[in-house]
């Protein structure tokens, strides 16, 4: 179940993670744009609401989407989630965003969402364990050493697993988030960190906006760099593939992972910041990455923030409470391809909605 975390640590982890603004700020991704008198503001990765509302060939897009979720409850879900000016965000952005106060962060118990497949973490930022027949692949390492230390260890061994077994370390993208603990792994059981290259450049150059405890924050060393697209980690008996789709940072990754579900095999893919789309270049790699999962008949989508899908949270409580249930993560292949294609058309709307000039 949730717990409240130590009151220092969660404002400490909050201030610098629940907002996507001062993330991206830090680490050079694309931040959120924040909502300012009714309409957007801040950067160029969106467009504004009077674009988004008044693009003819925005709004095309978006009633191709809805069509395609037709009344699946699941897919109107997710197309509710994918299918706005900003796309997919985290439940904190978009309380800030209509001016609600934060939410307190709470520590998510660990769950195992599938046979070989767990989370653990927060509620607003997590990381993912893939056991195999040799060891531990960790996705993600939460924001700082010490959270590894205090969060991520416990939570392995409350699940019967060795922490010394983790032999790789994925990070989805450069952002403090989800490199912070990886050092941890790295320095006190040698676990080879997996990141692409260019984010291996960007979090070893200096960054003049860090402040305070972010200006000294632990590396990771330079380990194992993704260069390539369908780039693969194997350990034992499971193999992750890898694609690089640059936007949320030049050298995020999305995953596909297969998992058993209830003894089926199946695949997943994970986004690490990927339905951030700017450019064109951006939009082709996030296109060709959702193409790639259907053609791997993925079933499930995932993320390192829990809610920006939909309701994450909620569905790794209703896995807790009766395992024995349809993971309601999984789709049927039909299901997620339809849901592929309403996440390309709806960020390809968001793209033209940027060129809108007030004349068509």
């Amino acid at each position: 179940m949730f717990k409240r975390i130590a009151v220092g640590t969660a404002v400490a982890a909050f201030a610098a993670m629940a907002l996507q603004v001062p993330v991206g700020a830090q680490q050079g991704g694309a931040p959120a744009r924040r909502a300012v008198g009714g309409t957007t503001a801040g950067n160029d990765a969106y467009p504004s609401d009077d674009q988004w509302k008044n693009s003819k060939e925005a709004q095309a897009l978006v009633a191709k989407a809805k069509a395609a979720a037709g009344n699946d409850a699941k897919l109107q879900e997710r197309f509710e989630k994918a299918c706005t000016v900003l796309g997919p965000q985290r439940p904190a952005v978009l309380r800030q965003n209509a001016g609600l106060p934060a939410e307190p962060q709470r520590q998510v118990d660990i769950v195992k969402l599938f046979d070989n497949f767990y989370f653990f973490g927060f509620s607003t930022v997590g990381a993912w364990a893939v056991t195999t027949s040799q060891g531990i692949i960790l996705i993600d390492a939460l924001n700082t050493v010490d959270e590894a230390e205090k969060i991520i260890e416990p939570s392995l061994k409350k699940a019967g697993l060795n922490p010394a077994d983790v032999k790789y370390v994925i990070v989805g993208h450069g952002h403090f988030d989800h490199f912070g603990g990886a050092p941890y792994f790295q320095q006190k059981y040698g676990s080879k960190v997996v990141m692409s290259k260019l984010d291996w450049d960007m979090i070893e150059r200096p960054n003049p906006n860090a402040r305070g405890p972010q200006a000294n924050r632990p590396l990771p060393k330079r380990d194992v760099e993704v260069t390539q697209d369908n780039q693969k980690v194997t350990l034992g008996d499971e193999t992750i593939t890898l694609r690089i789709t640059p936007g949320h940072t030049p050298g995020t990754l999305a995953y596909y992972i297969p998992v058993k579900d209830h003894g089926k095999s199946i695949n997943i893919l994970m986004l690490s910041g990927a339905n951030i789309t700017p450019d064109r270049a951006s939009l082709d790699a996030f296109k060709k990455a959702l193409d790639y999962a259907k053609s791997q008949k993925t079933q499930a989508l995932i993320n390192g923030h829990p809610g920006l899908f939909g309701d994450e949270i909620g569905w790794m409580e209703q896995v807790r409470a009766n395992p024995s249930a349809p993971n309601p993560f999984v789709l049927t292949v039909d299901e997620f391809a339809k849901f592929a294609d309403i996440m390309k058309d709806c960020a390809e709307a968001r793209l033209v909605a940027m060129d809108y000039k007030g004349t068509n």
